[in-house]
């Protein structure tokens, strides 16, 4: 990636120069951890991609096909991201078709199915999830990979709140 910077010569002339910008090991976990997830959301995003899905989106219906009638807290939870995110993310999925939601306990409760139209779609995508799965691993070892997601769940689950 070229960066184009600015360097302010004598207080009067700003001047650029192009800078080749790699990846760097940054001191931050939080920022390295996010450097971890941009680079693997882009290889299942560009394998999904044919299909519309986000890979949020692909994960929910994961989720959903394990555990139907799930609230959307509950799914949230699974997933490991915020409320929000998850009220979005299956108003996207419930827009395509996918899935539907029903009044849970109270109306502000909702559960959560998928669709005939969202099982299919889930074994449409299959093989291009499992492509993704093996790009992954290809590029960063078995090993690797297996060692990852395991100290990765062991920490999101050390971590949540």
């Amino acid at each position: 990636m070229r960066l184009r910077l600015p360097v302010l010569l004598d207080n009067r002339c700003i001047c650029m120069y192009n800078v080749n910008m790699k990846l760097q090991s940054l001191p931050c976990y939080c920022a390295t951890l996010r450097q971890v997830a941009r680079a693997v959301t882009v290889i299942y995003e560009e394998l999904l991609a044919d299909s519309g899905l986000h890979a949020t989106q692909y994960t929910a219906l994961q989720v959903l096909d394990l555990a139907p009638n799930l609230t959307t807290t509950e799914i949230a939870e699974a997933i490991g991201i915020d409320q929000t995110t998850a009220t979005r993310t299956l108003a996207l999925i419930r827009k395509g078709g996918l899935a539907t939601d029903t009044v849970g306990r109270d109306r502000r409760q909702r559960r959560w199915a998928l669709t005939p139209k969202g099982y299919a779609q889930l074994r449409k995508l299959r093989p291009a999830w499992e492509a993704a799965q093996e790009a992954f691993e290809k590029r960063l070892g078995k090993a690797e990979a297996v060692a990852l997601k395991k100290a990765s769940y062991f920490a999101a689950s050390k971590l949540a709140s």
